[in-house]
C-alpha cells in the first residue's frame, strides 16, 4: 500500500542497527544500506533475514499505525510480532503496511523481514534491476529509510501535483484517509513564502481534487531554481497536515528546436549509472550529491542522466534546489518480457512516478534503454500511457537509443535519441544515415555517447584504499566474459608488458580529451541538436570512460572542457570539395585540421549559441608556433537567440613553408559585452609531397592499392620485383615479394584486413590507448607524445597481432614496434606499424589508412595530407636501408 503522509503524525525511525543473517553469516547491519557494502555475501541473493525489536510508546494506543519503507531490494516478506503483514516486490519505490492491531503500544515489538535480491528466484532480466548488475552487482537489502508512523487523525497518500507553467494552473489531487466530507484547503506559497494562491473545498469520498491559479508565475530555472510549496490542511486546522514542493517549468520542442521555458536550450548531460563504490547503492549523502553537482557544473554540464536507476529522494530534492536538470531513465534494460514482467513493470513504474513526478529538476523521462524486438509495442504503449498521465512539462522517450537502431518496432518518443558509440571518422556519416527529411522534425538528444576509455592507475587506487585493491577490481562480473572486459586481470597483464602506468594515465587522458572535444564539436556544428549525454560520470568496474576517475577527480581541466561544453561554443570548420572520379562527382573530404605548408588555410568560425543574447562584439584569432604567425580581428553584430549554428567570422592565412611537419596552435576569442568565449585547436602543417622516390615498384595483384592514386601511377607495376627496385609497395606478400625481401630487398606492406600478416579488427579511437614509439617514421609526424587529429585520416580498424607473426614469417627478426595499440579493456598489445628484418631484407608493415577512405576521411591519397607525408617517411626509411 502507499505511505500515509501527515506532518502531525508521530514517527519512530527504524534506521540504525538490525540483527542480520545471510548464507551462514550473521551480525549487525545498518539501515539504510545494502548488505554487500557491510561485509556480507555479495553474490548470495537471499533469503536475508532482518530482525529489529522496537518499543512503541503507549501513547500510540487508538492510533492507526503504518510500517513504511522507502525502498528495499527486491522482494520483501514482512512479519510483525510473528504475524505475516504482507509482501512487496520492487527495487526502487516506497511502500507500506497497515500494522494497526499487530503492533502493541507500550511493549517491545518484533519486526522480521525476509529479503531476496534479484538472482535465480527473481531473475535479473525480469526484475527491473537496471544496469547496476552489468556494472558489477545488483545490491540487496533495506537501502533506504524505514519507520513506524502513528496517525491519530487524517492522513494523505497518493499526492499528485501537476503545475502548468504556461497557465499557472496547479492541479493537485490526493487520497485522504479518515476525513470523508471534511473541509479541506490547499495553499500555494511562493518562493519567498508569500501566499500565491489557494483553494477551499471538501473531501469528496476519499479524494481532494484542487485547482489553484498562480499569477504571476515565477519560473524554475537552472540559474534561479525557484520552488513553490503546496500545503494541505483539513477541517480548517491551521496546522499543515502535508506539503510538497514543486516548480513551474516546461521542456518542449518546436519542430527541431528544444525549448526550456520558451527559450532555446542545449542540454549537456553526463551519464550516471548509480555506481557509488563505498555504499554500492544509489543513496549518497547530501555532501556527496552537492559535490557531484558542483564538479559536473565545473565541466560545463547542466544535466545528469540517471541511467536505469532511481536514486534516493534526497538526490531529487537537491537537484531541485541546485537547478540541475535530471533525466530519469526507468530501469528496463535487456528485459526478458515474461508474464511476471508484464504485470510488474506497470506497477513499479506507477509507484516510481508517483514518488518523483513533482520535481522540477526532472525534465526528461525514458521508459527503457536500447530495447530490441523482444519488447512489443503494446507493452511499451501501456508504460507510455502510465508515464504521460503522471507528468507535466517534460519530454518523454520510449526507448533511449531508439527502436530503429536496436530493432524495436515502436516509437512514442518526443525527440530523436541515439547512442552513437563510433570512431571519430564515422560519427557524421552515422548521423547523416539516420537523418530523414521526410520525417516530422524533432530535436536530437543523444541519450548516451562519446565514451573514451583511459587508463586506471591501480597503484594509486591501492594506496587510497589502505594498501589493497577494492574487491570490484579483483572479482569477475559473472554477467560478462573476460573477453569483454578484463579489469581483474589488469595487474598481471600489465606487469608482463612493462609499461609506465603514470605515462599511460597521462597519454590516455590527453587522447580521451581529443575524442570528447571532437565529437561534441561535431554535434554543436549541426542544427536540430537539442543536447547530449556523455558516457559517463565516474569510472566503474565496467568502464574507464568517465569524466571523473575512481577517486572522483576530474580527468580534464574544467576551463579547457568548458570551451566546447557550454551554452555558447566557438567552432572552426573547413569548406567542402568534390572530385571528378571515374566519370562522376564524388565527395572529397578534408582532414579537419591538416594543411599543406606554404598553401592557403581557410576556415570558417562558427558560433553555436543557446544562451542569453550576446551583445555586439569583437572576434579575434591568432596562429602561433613559438611566436605569432598570423592574426586577425573582426566585428560581430549582436546575437539573438538562435536555433542553428552560424558563421561569425573567417580565418585566412598562408601556412608557413617548412621542410618538417609542424603543429601550430589556433586560438579564437569572441568578446561580446561581459561575455568572453574562447576555443583552441592544433593545426597540423605538412610539407607538400609532389613526387615519390625513384625506383619504386608496386606489386598489387588484386588492385587493393588503387586508392594510392599518383603513387600507384608513378611506381613500376610488376609481379616479380628485382634488384632494380629500391622499395616495393604491396598489399600482398606473394612468393615473389618474399623472395625479393629475403634476398635483401625493402618492402612496404599496406594491409587492411586479417592477412597476409595476422591482424585483428578493432576500433582506433575507442577502447584503446595509442603508444607512439621512437622511430624515424613516427618521429616525422608532429606529436606531443599522444595521438591527436593529425591521425584523423589515418585511423584504421585493423591492427597487427605480433604474437602470431611467427606463424607467417618464422624468420622475422629484430622486430620494432613504432606505433602500438594498448587495449584499455583487455590490456593486450596490437600494432599499427611493425618493422622487421626478414632474411637479408627489411619489411615495414602498416595497417594505417595511408589513403583514408573510412567514414569521412580523405578519399584517396591525393587528398590525404597526413597520409602522403607518412607514406613518404615510410619510403625514405626503407630507402635508407636499401642504400
Amino acid at each position: 500500500m502507499n505511505q500515509w503522509r501527515s506532518d502531525l503524525a508521530q514517527t519512530l525511525s527504524l534506521d540504525g542497527e538490525w540483527e542480520f543473517s545471510l548464507n551462514g553469516q550473521s551480525g549487525l547491519i545498518r539501515v539504510p544500506g545494502c548488505w554487500e557494502a557491510q561485509g556480507f555475501d555479495r553474490r548470495c541473493e537471499g533469503p536475508a533475514i532482518y530482525r529489529r525489536a522496537i518499543y512503541v510508546p503507549s501513547g500510540w494506543r487508538n492510533c492507526r499505525i503504518q510500517l513504511q519503507f522507502d525502498a528495499i531490494s527486491y522482494h520483501t516478506e514482512v512479519q510483525v510480532n510473528g504475524v505475516n503483514v504482507g509482501t512487496h516486490t520492487g527495487l526502487w519505490s516506497p511502500f507500506a503496511f497497515d500494522v494497526t492491531g499487530h503492533v502493541f503500544p507500550g511493549e517491545e515489538n518484533q519486526i522480521v523481514l525476509t529479503v531476496y535480491k534479484p538472482g535465480e528466484r527473481f531473475p535479473i532480466r525480469e526484475s527491473l534491476s537496471g544496469f547496476l548488475p552489468d556494472v558489477m552487482l545488483i545490491f540487496g537489502g533495506v537501502w533506504q529509510s524505514a519507520r513506524l508512523v502513528a496517525c491519530s487523525g487524517p492522513a494523505f497518500s497518493n499526492i499528485s501535483l501537476l503545475a502548468n507553467a504556461r497557465t499557472g494552473e496547479v492541479q493537485l489531487t490526493a487520497t485522504v484517509h479518515h476525513a470523508s466530507e471534511q473541509a479541506a484547503s490547499v495553499r500555494i506559497l511562493a518562493p519567498d513564502g508569500s501566499l500565491a494562491g489557494s483553494w477551499e473545498g471538501k473531501v469528496a469520498g476519499q479524494t481532494i481534487a484542487a485547482s489553484v491559479k498562480v499569477d504571476p508565475v515565477q519560473w524554475w530555472q537552472p540559474e534561479s531554481p525557484l520552488l513553490y510549496t503546496a500545503e494541505l490542511r483539513l477541517d480548517n486546522d491551521q496546522s499543515v497536515q502535508a506539503q510538497r514542493t514543486f516548480g513551474f517549468r516546461e521542456l518542449t520542442c518546436d519542430g527541431e528546436v528544444l525549448l526550456f521555458n520558451g527559450a532555446p536550450v542545449c542540454l549537456r548531460g553526463v551519464l550516471n549509472w548509480g555506481w557509488y563504490p563505498d555504499i554500492l547503492c544509489p543513496a549518497p549523502d547530501e555532501a556527496a550529491i552537492r559535490d557531484e553537482f558542483r564538479r559536473v557544473r565545473e565541466l560545463g554540464f547542466n544535466m545528469v542522466k540517471l541511467c536505469l536507476f532511481v536514486p534516493s529522494p534526497l538526490y531529487f530534492d537537491i537537484a531541485d534546489q541546485e537547478g540541475m536538470f535530471l533525466w530519469l531513465e526507468l530501469p528496463m534494460w535487456l528485459p526478458k518480457v515474461t508474464p511476471h514482467l508484464r504485470r510488474q513493470a506497470p506497477l513499479e513504474y506507477a509507484d516510481i512516478l508517483a514518488a518523483v513526478h513533482h520535481h522540477p529538476s526532472l525534465v526528461i523521462y525514458s521508459l527503457g534503454c536500447e530495447l530490441n524486438q523482444t519488447v512489443d509495442a503494446a507493452f511499451m504503449a501501456e508504460l507510455d500511457d502510465i508515464l504521460r498521465s503522471q507528468v507535466s512539462g517534460v519530454l518523454v522517450c520510449d526507448n533511449s537509443g531508439s527502436g530503429e537502431a536496436y530493432g524495436g518496432a515502436f516509437d512514442f518518443a518526443d525527440f530523436n535519441d541515439y547512442h552513437f558509440y563510433t570512431d571519430l571518422q564515422f560519427f557524421d556519416p552515422v548521423v547523416d544515415h539516420f537523418s530523414r527529411d521526410w520525417r516530422s522534425p524533432r530535436p536530437w538528444i543523444f541519450g548516451e555517447f562519446c565514451d573514451a576509455d583511459d587508463y586506471r592507475d591501480l597503484g594509486e587506487i591501492e594506496q587510497a584504499n589502505g594498501g589493497q585493491l577494492p574487491w570490484w577490481l579483483t572479482e569477475w562480473n559473472p554477467l560478462h566474459p573476460d573477453t569483454f572486459i578484463a579489469y581483474p586481470a589488469q595487474r598481471p597483464r600489465m606487469e608482463r608488458l612493462n609499461l609506465d602506468d603514470k605515462a599511460l594515465v597521462r597519454i590516455s587522458r590527453q587522447q580521451s580529451f581529443v575524442v570528447r572535444k571532437t565529437i561534441l564539436e561535431k554535434v554543436r556544428a549541426r542544427a536540430g541538436m537539442g543536447g547530449y549525454v556523455v558516457t559517463g560520470i565516474r569510472d566503474t568496474p565496467l568502464a574507464t570512460s568517465a569524466v571523473f576517475d575512481d577517486l572522483s577527480r576530474s580527468k580534464y581541466p574544467p576551463e579547457a572542457f568548458k570551451m566546447f561544453n557550454a551554452d555558447s561554443v566557438l567552432l572552426v570548420r573547413r569548406g567542402r570539395a568534390r572530385t571528378w572520379l571515374r566519370g562522376g562527382d564524388r565527395p572529397a573530404p578534408f582532414e579537419p585540421y591538416s594543411f599543406v605548408a606554404g598553401r592557403p588555410v581557410r576556415l570558417e568560425v562558427i558560433l553555436s549559441h543557446t544562451g542569453l543574447p550576446l551583445a555586439a562584439g569583437r572576434l579575434s584569432w591568432q596562429v602561433r608556433h613559438e611566436q605569432i604567425l598570423a592574426e586577425g580581428v573582426q566585428d560581430v553584430p549582436p546575437t539573438e537567440h538562435t536555433v542553428r549554428p552560424f558563421i561569425v567570422g573567417r580565418i585566412a592565412f598562408d601556412a608557413p613553408p617548412t621542410d618538417e611537419a609542424l603543429a601550430l596552435q589556433l586560438e579564437v576569442t569572441l568578446e561580446a559585452g561581459t561575455q568572453t568565449l574562447r576555443n583552441t585547436w592544433p593545426l597540423w602543417i605538412f610539407p607538400p609531397v609532389t613526387a615519390w622516390p625513384e625506383g619504386l615498384a608496386l606489386v598489387d595483384p588484386t588492385g587493393s592499392l588503387v586508392a594510392l592514386q599518383d603513387l600507384w601511377e608513378a611506381a613500376a607495376r610488376t609481379d616479380a620485383p628485382d634488384e632494380r627496385h629500391t622499395v616495393v609497395v604491396t598489399g600482398a606478400l606473394t612468393d615473389n615479394v618474399l623472395g625479393y625481401l629475403r634476398e635483401g630487398g625493402s618492402v612496404l606492406l599496406i594491409q587492411h584486413g586479417d592477412r597476409p600478416l595476422p591482424a585483428q579488427p578493432c576500433p582506433f579511437w575507442r577502447e584503446a590507448i595509442k603508444l607512439i614509439g621512437d622511430h624515424p617514421v613516427m618521429n616525422a609526424m608532429p606529436h606531443a607524445g599522444y595521438v591527436d587529429l593529425q591521425f584523423y585520416g589515418l585511423a584504421t580498424d585493423w591492427a597487427f597481432d605480433a604474437d602470431q607473426l611467427p606463424s607467417v614469417l618464422p624468420d622475422a627478426a629484430n622486430l620494432r614496434f613504432p606505433f602500438r595499440r594498448l587495449d584499455a579493456r583487455q590490456f593486450t598489445l596490437l600494432d599499427y606499424v611493425i618493422e622487421a628484418q626478414v632474411g637479408a631484407g627489411r619489411l615495414l608493415a602498416t595497417t594505417l589508412r595511408i589513403h583514408g577512405g573510412l567514414g569521412d576521411q580523405p578519399n584517396g591519397l591525393r587528398w590525404h595530407v597526413a597520409g602522403r607525408w607518412l607514406l613518404l617517411q615510410c619510403l625514405k626509411s626503407l630507402n635508407s636501408h636499401a642504400t
